[in-house]
């Protein structure tokens, strides 16, 4: 068979296989409806070697040579039957052969069929012998898949591995349907390979002819193989026009790409390149974008500040790598450049987030064997903006061990070691290498129905601070720690001592479902330690939800690590039904300190505050199958307000069919207090914090037509945080979606930038198993992407 690269008449056709992963099955169902199945009984083996049966109303013939068959005449062997008014069967012994050669010659409302296709036609000839098979002006029909067509002539060779047709078409729309099809003066079907090679293609719509190739593969089958996918229209006020069209390559087993042409017409043509792989170090992804000569870089460079003889060629490179070799080595990669700060506002990306303000570019590589692990990394950042403003600290590099030792006795013990070299992207912010030790020995106690943890663990640290007298001649009472000192020693021990109980009970008034009490108290004591001569290089609040209670540090990193004399108190309570399957839970608890958290820098206005700090809870209804809820809050005393919050309430009856209301909000001061800024507080974009409510939606309209959308409004600033909407068009021949999305791109002249877009997309059905509607990705598409319940 001919071998060339797909023209443009696949684009439309060979999206099917790699569009969507989700499933419509009432569409299938209903689609399967209208195609022919095989009922009779499989035979397999070697079916050329069974036996010839004849049925007809008469036969005459000249035995063993020939013979003639007419009326309701049927011939079977193994799997292929063929009916016909008339038949004529040759019999010849061929010279050397010790198995004569069968043939048959069928006249008037030839049926021939199989379990892979079905042939019909007034005139017919087949080989009995190797079941090829010719049928004149006719048409054909797959069987168990979407797939027909007419042709001048219909062949079946190579054991029904390939039907040729000559002057023939396909479709994979259902009888009575013709909205697509292709025609060629000559087609071959590879059931084996899954493909269909097509010379002289005309791709028509309806009875029009829209595209010509002198030569186009068609897949027909769940295989991967190489072709143009689902090409991708749009418009956008960032933008203007934009087409994508991607092409998959099917390079190796372990390999392949999407090469994707994207046009914009206010910025010319991008060529993005996804390169997948998977070796014996692991599976990994890279891609590499690059758009030429950014028209519309040019005519922003005036307002952006940016000098004219810049360049304006965009690019981007990406790299993630996870893999584990030989069981013991690890490796990992996840990496991300471009080209320019305002790259990610101009340009969609689904690797990268807009609102994180750098890029990251970490690897690692390690060793871990049964007791221990040794793991070297480095960690840096590309910064959009000026570095002058920015403090972000790089790890460069960082080496981190760990010793495990069980049943040393009763107790298990651990031992964690880490150094690490801390630059910063602003030359004017100090530096630091950090040394630290941390030998940990727990005592583990436990039955069926409680545990009890007791841990104690020394934590040694020794800094050595460079670059010090720029940033302590600006220390004020608003920095992230007092005057710096070039060397500094921190040695402190911690206790903790963790338990739990759960109790059961079933419920009287729900025969078969079972109820938990789980009450849990954890002591935490971390001795105070002055550590406003340490600069917080990768220490930042955690969050304290109602897991978070039981942590023993407030923030991560080590260089902030907070005296402790608390208690944490909480419990839980769940209700299981007769599957075992969780339908609710509430969890409720607090901290109790009784002595002042410190670290020797001011972090809250009200630092010194004992007593009941911060109260947390979490709750999860699965009301029915069909209706969930959850939802979180978080009270801090310090700050006396509500740190966080969140909740969700969500209808899904399928993949296809839910309704989703959410609320989500972060104080002010939390944002503050979290990000180690207290001067966000004035800032336009974060002193009103976050409080957004949002709905979202898919859902069936009609029999053919479903659409999704969502809204997300920001209560604090009084305006749409996003709004997105999609309306999708689904038959057993094709599908096509209209989309409108909103977003907030930017900040520009104090106020949100935002980006108008208007998608269009249309996919040919039938060519696989797919026929999803499209949701999970447009609703995954936003800012804030929807996120199931339960």
């Amino acid at each position: 068979m001919k071998k060339q690269i797909p023209t443009l008449l696949a684009t439309m056709i060979g999206a099917a296989l790699y569009s969507q992963q989700t499933f419509a099955d009432d569409l299938m169902s209903q689609c399967m409806l209208g195609v022919p199945s095989y009922n009779r009984p499989l035979v397999s083996g070697d079916t050329n070697s069974l036996p010839v049966t004849i049925n007809s109303d008469s036969a005459k013939g000249n035995y063993p040579n020939d013979a003639v068959f007419t009326g309701n005449v049927d011939v079977q062997q193994g799997n292929s039957r063929l009916r016909a008014d008339e038949m004529q069967l040759h019999q010849r012994q061929q010279d050397g052969q010790t198995t004569p050669v069968r043939t048959v010659d069928a006249l008037g409302n030839v049926h021939y069929d199989d379990n892979q296709v079905i042939l019909k036609g007034p005139k017919a000839w087949s080989n009995l012998n190797t079941k090829d098979t010719n049928v004149w002006n006719g048409d054909y029909q797959m069987v168990g898949r979407q797939g027909r067509g007419v042709a001048d002539q219909m062949k079946l060779r190579g054991d029904n591995r390939y039907t040729i047709l000559e002057n023939g078409s396909f479709t994979s729309c259902l009888p009575g349907s013709n909205s697509w099809s292709v025609v060629g003066s000559e087609v071959i079907q590879d059931r084996q390979e899954e493909v269909a090679e097509i010379w002289n293609a005309r791709f028509k719509l309806g009875n029009v002819p829209v595209f010509y190739s002198p030569y186009l593969q068609l897949p027909i089958g769940d295989r991967r193989r190489s072709g143009f996918l689902i090409p991708n229209a749009k418009y956008g006020s960032n933008n203007g026009f934009e087409f994508m069209l991607p092409y998959y390559w099917n390079i190796a087993p372990q390999a392949d790409a999407t090469i994707t042409p994207h046009y914009m017409s206010k910025r010319g043509l991008q060529l993005q390149n996804e390169f997948r792989y998977l070796t014996v170090f692991g599976a990994g992804l890279m891609e590499l974008d690059y758009l030429p000569s950014d028209k519309q870089y040019d005519n922003d460079k005036a307002v952006r500040g940016i000098a004219e003889n810049d360049n304006s060629d965009r690019w981007l490179f990406y790299w993630q790598h996870a893999g584990v070799y030989e069981q013991h080595w690890r490796f990992n990669a996840n990496y991300t450049k471009v080209s320019d700060p305002y790259y990610f506002n101009d340009l969609d990306s689904k690797y990268y987030n807009s609102t994180d303000g750098y890029a990251t570019q970490k690897f690692s590589f390690g060793y871990a064997d049964t007791n221990w692990d040794a793991t070297l990394s480095t960690k840096d950042f590309q910064v959009f903006g000026s570095t002058s403003t920015r403090n972000i600290y790089r790890a460069m590099p960082q080496l981190d061990l760990n010793f495990y030792q069980n049943d040393i006795g009763p107790f298990d013990g651990r031992i964690f070691a880490q150094a690490v070299k801390f630059t910063n992207v602003n030359s004017e912010m100090p530096e630091a290498t950090r040394l630290h030790i941390e030998p940990t020995l727990n005592l583990p106690l436990s039955n069926g129905w409680a545990s009890l943890d007791t841990e104690a663990k020394f934590l040694a640290t020794h800094y050595q601070q460079d670059g010090i007298d720029n940033y302590n001649s600006t220390v004020d009472e608003n920095s992230a720690s007092g005057q710096l000192k070039n060397s500094v020693n921190r040695t402190l021990p911690q206790f903790k001592v963790d338990g739990r109980l759960v109790f059961d009970r079933d419920m009287d008034w729900e025969p078969g479902y079972t109820q938990t009490l789980e009450p849990r108290v954890q002591y935490l004591y971390i001795p105070y330690r002055n550590q406003s001569s340490i600069y917080p290089y990768d220490s930042t609040l955690l969050q304290t939800d109602y897991t978070g209670l039981f942590r023993d540090r407030t923030y991560s990193g080590l260089d902030r690590i907070a005296s402790a004399n608390e208690v944490s108190t909480g419990v839980t309570t769940r209700i299981y039904d007769n599957d075992l399957v969780e339908r609710f839970n509430v969890s409720v608890g607090q901290i109790y300190s009784f002595t002042p958290s410190r670290t020797g820098v001011n972090q809250t206005s009200d630092e010194d505050d004992t007593g009941s700090l911060v109260w947390a809870g979490d709750t999860y209804w699965k009301i029915s199958d069909r209706w969930g809820a959850r939802g979180g809050l978080q009270y801090d005393t310090r700050l006396d307000n509500v740190a966080q919050g969140n909740a969700i309430l969500e209808y899904r009856q399928d993949a296809d069919r839910m309704v989703q209301l959410s609320y989500r909000y972060s104080s002010p001061e939390y944002v503050a207090q979290a990000l180690n800024n207290s001067s966000l507080l004035t800032n336009p974009i974060y002193k009103n914090g976050i409080s957004q409510v949002g709905a979202t939606a898919s859902w069936p309209i009609a029999d053919a037509w479903s659409l999704v959308g969502g809204y997300y409004y920001d209560t604090r600033n009084s305006r749409p945080a996003e709004q997105l909407v999609g309306l999708q068009y689904s038959s057993c021949c094709y599908a096509i979606r209209l989309g409108y999305e909103r977003k907030i791109n930017g900040w520009e002249n104090n106020d949100s930038k935002y980006d108008n877009q208007i998608s269009f997309n249309i996919e040919l059905r039938g060519l696989s198993s797919n026929y999803g509607l499209g949701t999970n990705e447009m609703l995954r598409q936003g800012i804030i992407p929807y996120q199931r319940a339960f």
